[in-house]
């Protein structure tokens, strides 16, 4: 425990120091890395599967989506998923008759990696871009597209961190037994819990970081929290049920104490998505 605990000290602080010294571009590029990593730990257990994806094509499209999204606006992550699509399928028209039948079995294991990481993690600087189109100005040196996006991310860990103290203290009735034996009721109630007293607390403690016309305050935030702290589990229990298919522990080895990316990421994949349609949600009030 101690060991999860420091590694999630210095990620936080990678992080801030990320935000603050590069700004946006330092939070895009790591998303990239992160995206990029959780793609290849996913391919990896799907390999563990017999799916064998195409790892260096689903690859070379996965470090492509953010940064040319957010660099190029005329390019979305949809446009490069229907290339990816139309070069890859093609690219079966030309491979060796016997060899054709097993390449084209591969590609939908390939474009679950894309869509599963990279596609859905895009909505964190698709929010960026919806709020900087919007020009929703505040008073603080963070703008609001950065701070929204870090509210989401806050939220969804600490209702990771609150589900996990609370199911270890009092969790009884098991949640999903055959997926992950951990998870509890009341871990999950206890993470809700804890994602909306964060969520309301950031613009409690930092409302200069909301535009005023925008209708986020504590209790509007507070009701926002809920959905994020519900996706939060499910992306933690897909990426369960990805691991015990692939009859490992850990999705990989590279944060101590935690595991690989995908065990980082599995709770912010799906916030992303459900944090964009929050946001639109907002704006259109």
């Amino acid at each position: 425990m101690l060991i999860r605990t420091l590694s999630t000290l210095g990620l936080w602080g990678l992080v801030f120091c990320t935000i603050y010294w590069g700004q946006e571009d330092g939070g895009i590029w790591l998303l990239t890395l992160a995206a990029v990593f959780t793609q290849s730990e996913i391919y990896m257990m799907l390999t563990r599967m017999n799916q064998r994806p195409l790892r260096f094509e689903g690859l070379l499209v996965g470090v492509a989506v953010i940064p040319c999204t957010f660099y190029w606006d005329q390019i979305n992550a949809v446009d490069l998923l229907a290339a990816a699509v139309v070069l890859t399928v093609s690219a079966s028209l030309f491979r060796p008759s016997g060899s054709r039948d097993a390449y084209v079995k591969r590609l939908p294991a390939t474009f679950f990696g894309i869509l599963y990481a990279p596609f859905l993690i895009y909505f964190y600087p698709r929010i960026l871009q919806t709020v900087e189109a919007h020009d929703l100005q505040n008073n603080a040196e963070l703008g609001f597209g950065m701070f929204f996006v870090l509210w989401i991310v806050a939220v969804s860990k600490f209702s990771d961190m609150g589900a996990l103290l609370v199911g270890r203290g009092i969790g009884r009735t098991k949640m999903a037994p055959s997926i992950s034996p951990g998870k509890t009721v009341e871990g999950l109630l206890g993470g809700i819990v804890t994602a909306t007293l964060v969520g309301a607390g950031l613009p409690f403690l930092f409302p200069q970081c909301v535009p005023e016309n925008l209708a986020f305050g504590p209790m509007e935030a507070c009701l926002c929290s809920i959905p994020i702290a519900v996706v939060a589990v499910i992306g933690d229990l897909i990426a369960s049920v990805l691991k015990r298919l692939a009859g490992v522990k850990d999705s990989g080895g590279v944060i101590p104490g935690i595991g690989g990316m995908l065990d980082l990421m599995d709770s912010l994949i799906l916030s992303a998505p459900v944090g964009y349609l929050i946001l639109i949600c907002l704006l259109s009030q």
